[in-house]
């Protein structure tokens, strides 16, 4: 036979047929039972004097005021200091302390760490029915998921000793229990013929244990929970019965199928001989909150170990605590040895300390991090990586963490370098051809005195082509541009110089002038020199009497640079665009997103090149 099947031997006693049950015992066993309650607690007298007070709301009056409340101590006191404060305390009070029974809901603390609460006041009467004080229970509703307290966490009620000469009385307790959220009940044990606890009789319920459990509870006083909830978990019964046995408190969650699955935090205290009593609140919305979050993170963790890509993730004060499973294929390091700072030993010698700067301005300004490093690969080569992380803040913009990643850039950079050194000598080639042309016609001078005039100003042009050039060519990460604070109207007058011809003046610059960045000034030097080039060869350039206008124009967040000729020979619209055209047209577009149209008149070329602001100037 079954410990559910025993018949039992005992029973408790009944309540009378037209009466409440047995009273339960003590002033000082129901004061063990809200000892474990979540619930601020506080008691006051009709001068504001504090007769109680558990430690979960005094915790929250220090938090919000400062000060750590005890028993006996006046509130109106405490906040002497504070008179705003002591204003607002005291109308709630005085409310409960007048007979109200209200509820209220507010905030409080200072910004940044406001909570929110729901508290309820009630009137304190002695038994004689007299009002003695007022008492008030708070919950903290800033969250959907509240965090319950363990007993441990939760503190003691303390009484004052005789303060203000008001003593609580045990109708005092049971008319705070009928007034709290928790379900609670005192209950005795049923024993089977072996001794052992098979069920429990309910001897009082508070109002909350109907909305907890669904059950009526004017229905289920005098009655075994094997009636009132038929299936009721016997390991649960047997828990009880553990308590009862050891007089030892215990604290647990329990999932009951027989209502409705409902998931419950219980806190179960011994009350002497066979009787105990249950604090117990309904946390199925929380354990399903709870249970979707971790799926929610099992997930996550699932799509961030699978993407190939480094993942890490620190706290607010710089502690790196994640790093994905991509991290340690990388670097061979075994999981869990590069947490907190750790992870510094796998850079380059050469980059730890502009790295750790880096984080460090990070963490003190909030700005996003990015650098480059080398760092150490699992075969032992260093490889570059870029390392980016931005910050995660809550809605008051408080940074609760950093999400990080690690992009390796090796073969990229490698690329780079190539590209960058390929581009010198290039560079480096084009300027010795200048050099030998140079070369050619001092050599032709020598032989022929006659023409030096013509050979100075076709040295003059080679010297300013030379110019050009050095402006146009790219420049390496070391480097900067031939001049510096160079705008666009005087970029544009060192490359037009070569065309200028002694005595005419050919070109003519006007209109609005910008700045110009390093990375623009190739692009747009090779849409100038193309069009002097060209005008050179068909346009107003190819005759003495040609000229060029030049402007720039602010127009909103763009500036308009536009060329126009006049006085050459007549052009017309090219049947065919050549590999010049084509070139500028890519770069301008793909390096700066700028436009360039061109009008072709009878009686010269016009042309517009846009270019947005940001990306000429270099505030992007």
């Amino acid at each position: 036979m079954t410990p559910q099947q025993a018949q039992p031997t005992t029973r408790p006693s009944r309540p009378a047929e037209n009466g409440p049950p047995e009273a339960p015992p003590a002033l000082d066993i129901l004061q063990q039972v809200i000892d474990a309650s979540p619930a601020m607690v506080q008691v006051a007298d009709l001068d504001y004097r504090l007769l109680a007070i558990n430690k979960a709301s005094a915790n929250e009056f220090e938090r919000i005021f400062g000060i750590h409340p005890r028993p006996g101590d006046s509130m109106l006191e405490l906040l002497a200091d504070m008179p705003r404060q002591q204003a607002e305390v005291k109308a709630v009070w005085s409310r409960a302390l007048g007979g109200e029974s209200f509820k209220q809901t507010g905030e409080y603390g200072a910004e940044g760490s406001r909570k929110s609460y729901e508290m309820s006041y009630f009137p304190l009467r002695a038994a004689s029915g007299e009002q003695v004080g007022a008492f008030q229970f708070g919950h903290e509703t800033t969250g959907a998921v509240r965090h319950v307290r363990a007993p441990a966490d939760a503190g003691g009620l303390h009484r004052a000793e005789a303060a203000a000469g008001a003593e609580l009385q045990e109708g005092t307790y049971r008319e705070l229990f009928a007034s709290i959220r928790e379900g609670f009940f005192i209950a005795e044990a049923v024993r089977d013929e072996h001794g052992g606890v098979v069920d429990f009789v309910f001897l009082e319920v508070n109002e909350a244990f109907t909305g907890q459990t669904g059950r009526d509870a004017r229905d289920v006083l005098g009655r075994p929970v094997s009636e009132v909830i038929p299936g009721f978990p016997f390991s649960v019964i047997q828990l009880y019965g553990g308590v009862v046995d050891t007089g030892t408190p215990s604290v647990f969650e329990v999932n009951v199928p027989a209502l409705q699955f409902r998931s419950f935090e219980a806190r179960a205290h011994p009350l002497g001989g066979e009787r105990f009593a249950v604090l117990f609140l309904d946390i199925t919305e929380r354990k399903r909150i709870e249970q979707a979050l971790e799926e929610s993170r099992a997930s996550l963790a699932t799509i961030v170990d699978s993407v190939d890509q480094i993942i890490w993730t620190a706290r607010s004060d710089g502690y790196h605590d994640f790093f994905n499973r991509r991290w340690y294929e990388f670097t061979g390091a075994a999981p869990g040895t590069t947490e907190g700072d750790a992870w510094a030993c796998l850079f380059h010698p050469d980059d730890r300390q502009r790295t750790f700067e880096r984080w460090r301005h990070s963490l003190v300004t909030g700005e996003p991090y990015e650098i480059e490093y080398r760092m150490r690969h699992h075969s032992g080569a260093y490889r570059w990586m870029l390392g980016r992380a931005h910050p995660v803040r809550n809605e008051a913009g408080r940074i609760l963490g950093w999400m990080g990643t690690c992009t390796d850039i090796h073969e990229r950079k490698a690329s780079a370098e190539q590209l960058e050194l390929a581009g010198k000598e290039l560079s480096h080639r084009i300027k010795n051809i200048f050099a030998v042309i140079a070369g050619l016609v001092a050599l032709t001078v020598r032989q022929f005195p006659q023409s030096r005039p013509f050979a100075n100003e076709l040295m003059d042009r080679l010297m300013a082509l030379g110019e050009a050039h050095d402006y146009a060519r790219p420049h390496g990460r070391d480097e900067e541009p031939a001049e510096t604070g160079a705008t666009v109207l005087g970029l544009t007058r060192r490359l037009l110089r070569p065309y200028a011809l002694e005595g005419y003046d050919r070109v003519e610059l006007a209109g609005d002038d910008v700045p110009i960045e390093p990375r623009a000034v190739m692009p747009l030097s090779l849409a100038i020199h193309e069009l002097a080039t060209n005008a050179a060869k068909y346009g107003a350039f190819a005759v003495p009497e040609g000229r060029v206008k030049v402007w720039g124009e602010r127009a909103g967040d763009r500036f308009v640079l536009h060329w126009c000729e006049r006085g050459g020979a007549a052009v017309h619209e090219p049947r065919r665009t050549g590999f010049g055209t084509r070139l500028v047209d890519l770069t301008l577009r793909d390096q700066l997103t700028g436009e360039l149209t061109r009008n072709w008149h009878p009686e010269g070329l016009e042309v517009h090149v846009s270019v947005p602001m940001e990306r000429l100037a270099g505030s992007s």
